[in-house]
C-alpha cells in the first residue's frame, strides 16, 4: 500500500510539475500583408474606321439641307451603304470599299466585363489643308460589333457587354454614317465642291471596367 502510494503521490508531483512548468522560450515575428494592384490595361486602336475612296458631291443650291451619307456596319460581313440626297443633289459613290475600325483589349482580369463608351455627338471630318469655304463631312451613330468572349458576332449594347477571355484580351470593332456638309442659305461657309485627297477627324473610345 505504502509503495502504490508513494507511486502515485511521484505521478502526482510528476504532473504538477509537468503542468506548471514556465515557458522556457518563444519567439515573436511581425508577419506582412500585401497586394499589388494593377488597373491599367493595354488598349490599341488597332484599324482606324476608312469609308474608302468615294466621290462626294455637296449640294450648294437647296435651301432644305440636302445632303447624302454612307453608313459603315461594324460588322465586317456587312457592305457600306449609301444613301443620296433627294434628286441626286448630294451624292456620294463608293469607289474602293472601305472597312470598320478595330479595337483590342488586353492586360484585364479573365473572363472579366467591360464597358465600351462611344460618342454621342458629331465628330467632323475635314481635309488637313482645306481652302476657306471647303465642305466638310460630318461622322456621327458609331457603333461597336463584339468580336471576342461571351458576346462574339453581336452588336454592344448596355445589356449585351465586352468579355475578356481566358488570357484576359477582348476586342471589337466599330463603324459609324459619313454625312456631306450641309447647306444652308445665309449662314453656310460653303462655297466650293469637295476637293481630292484624304479627310480625317478624331473621336474618343473608352473602354473601362
Amino acid at each position: 500500500m505504502n509503495n502504490v502510494s508513494m507511486v502515485a503521490k511521484a505521478v502526482g508531483l510528476a504532473l504538477v510539475v509537468a503542468v506548471s512548468s514556465p515557458v522556457l522560450a518563444a519567439e515573436t515575428e511581425n508577419a506582412t500583408a500585401s497586394v499589388t494592384v494593377k488597373n491599367a490595361f493595354e488598349m490599341v486602336v488597332a484599324k482606324p474606321l476608312n469609308f474608302g475612296e468615294i466621290t462626294a458631291v455637296v449640294d450648294l443650291t437647296d435651301t432644305d439641307g440636302v445632303s447624302a451619307s454612307i453608313t459603315m456596319s461594324p460588322n465586317p460581313t456587312e457592305q457600306a451603304t449609301v444613301v443620296n440626297g433627294a434628286g441626286n443633289l448630294a451624292t456620294i459613290r463608293s469607289l474602293v470599299p472601305g472597312e470598320p475600325g478595330e479595337v483590342t483589349v488586353a492586360g484585364v482580369a479573365p473572363y472579366s466585363e467591360l464597358s465600351v463608351t462611344l460618342p454621342a455627338g458629331t465628330t467632323n471630318v475635314v481635309a488637313s489643308a482645306a481652302a476657306p469655304g471647303s465642305p466638310k463631312f460630318v461622322l456621327s451613330a458609331i457603333t461597336a460589333y463584339i468580336t471576342s468572349g461571351d458576346h462574339d458576332g453581336t452588336l454592344y449594347a448596355d445589356a449585351n457587354k465586352l468579355t475578356a477571355d481566358g488570357q484576359g484580351n477582348a476586342s471589337f470593332n466599330f463603324g459609324g454614317t459619313l454625312t456631306t456638309d450641309v447647306y444652308a442659305a445665309d449662314t453656310n461657309v460653303i462655297d466650293r465642291q469637295y476637293q481630292d485627297g484624304e479627310f480625317s477627324g478624331s473621336f474618343p473610345i473608352t473602354v473601362s471596367y
